[in-house]
């Protein structure tokens, strides 16, 4: 007896020929009814068939002496109703709309579709939210590589248009958060530099500062969890760290927050172990040593951040007069207390620190979200 998938390209393929016959467009108004008659019953004429033009469809025929009633047609449908050597192949448009496509040739798609300068703006950035939304699934992130789509999205960094730029960014940041292989296959690309200098240009040219923010969340993605992280920040004389060192500063607030969040979680993080068995070793030793030819040192990020200045710079920005600004506060104070209980303080600093935490009182810290537990905690790591 034939199976589902014979009997849905049977009903779709009459449907088809029927629809074509009629002049009505494919895909339109199509259905599959089937009541068979219960046992002991005679099967109406008015009861619906298999398809329209099957009023008199021969149903006793089509039973198997197993089963009651009627059934599925048999593997070889070529004398049904309907059936012409036109229709055999089903439709690959309407399979999708029954099926639905593959992730992985969406993808594909989305991506051609980005890349091509010949298509309007706004379409391409359609195509490339459309992408972000895939890869939000981890394994769609992981098949990037595979698909071979990281070498034309990081392409997309250099467009001259800001709009594919922010969303090229947006994709990367996404797809490498907290993905040790989306991570790997970015380094690989080598483009980390690149991103760093759509924060701050290296030559001084001003950056938008929605390309600035998703460029933010970009080097997020790739440092967050990332067992090289010190060896990226301090290669090529440590411009990994002086831009997180200026970010925590920053004149523009969400970038300046935005840096002083992900510099708690590097704080967070900065000793965890990490299990190499999730990768080859020769790709971690084939990242280590570029980073080391460019001048990377794998040392300890806690020390890093600290002798690069990043933790006294979001220090004096906490200090500053005229900020108002309790979202970076909380932020900042988070991860400075993260320092100071991890001992990368010095005693000046951590005394400064708490006359910060003094100074707001019980109001102020409640402001910035920094009551109850959440402040007993901060209150505990400066202690």
């Amino acid at each position: 007896m034939a199976d589902l998938n014979t009997l849905l390209r049977w009903a779709v393929e009459n449907s088809t020929a029927t629809q074509q016959a009629e002049g009505v467009p494919v895909g339109e108004g199509m259905s599959l009814k089937f009541k068979p008659a219960a046992p002991g019953q005679v099967a109406s004429d008015k009861a619906a068939t298999l398809h329209p033009s099957d009023s008199q469809f021969p149903i006793a025929d089509l039973s198997p002496a197993s089963t009651p009633g009627p059934a599925t047609p048999t593997e070889d449908f070529s004398h049904l109703p309907g059936q012409t050597a036109a229709n055999t192949t089903l439709n690959t448009d309407i399979l999708d709309l029954i099926m639905g496509k593959p992730d992985s040739l969406t993808m594909k798609e989305k991506m051609a579709f980005a890349v091509d300068e010949n298509n309007d703006i706004e379409e391409r950035v359609e195509a490339l939210d459309d992408f972000e939304m895939l890869v939000e699934l981890i394994d769609n992130a992981n098949n990037m590589a595979v698909l071979k789509l990281w070498q034309p999205l990081l392409a997309l960094f250099k467009s001259p248009h800001a709009e594919i730029v922010r969303h090229a960014l947006w994709i990367a940041g996404t797809a490498t958060q907290n993905n040790l292989k989306a991570q790997a296959a970015l380094f690989i690309n080598d483009v980390f530099p690149e991103v760093l200098d759509l924060i701050y240009s290296p030559d001084g040219k001003a950056i938008a500062g929605p390309t600035r923010a998703k460029a933010v969340y970009a080097l997020s993605g790739a440092i967050k969890h990332w067992p090289l992280a010190s060896a990226v920040l301090s290669a090529n004389n440590d411009r990994g760290y002086q831009v997180l060192r200026d970010g925590v500063a920053d004149a523009e607030p969400v970038i300046r927050r935005k840096m002083a969040f992900l510099l708690g979680t590097l704080v967070a993080q900065a000793r965890d172990k990490h299990d190499d068995s999730e990768w080859p070793g020769e790709v971690r030793n084939l990242l280590a040593e570029r980073a080391k030819e460019a001048g990377g040192v794998d040392e300890d990020l806690l020390k890093g951040l600290e002798r690069t200045g990043v933790f006294a710079s979001a220090l004096k920005a906490l200090g500053a007069d005229g900020t108002d600004d309790v979202e970076f506060d909380e932020n900042a104070i988070r991860a400075l207390s993260r320092a100071a209980a991890a001992g990368v303080l010095s005693d000046a600093e951590k005394a400064q620190l708490k006359g910060m935490w003094a100074k707001w009182g019980a109001d102020g810290r409640a402001e910035r979200g920094l009551d109850g537990a959440d402040g007993d905690e901060v209150a505990q790591a400066m202690a």
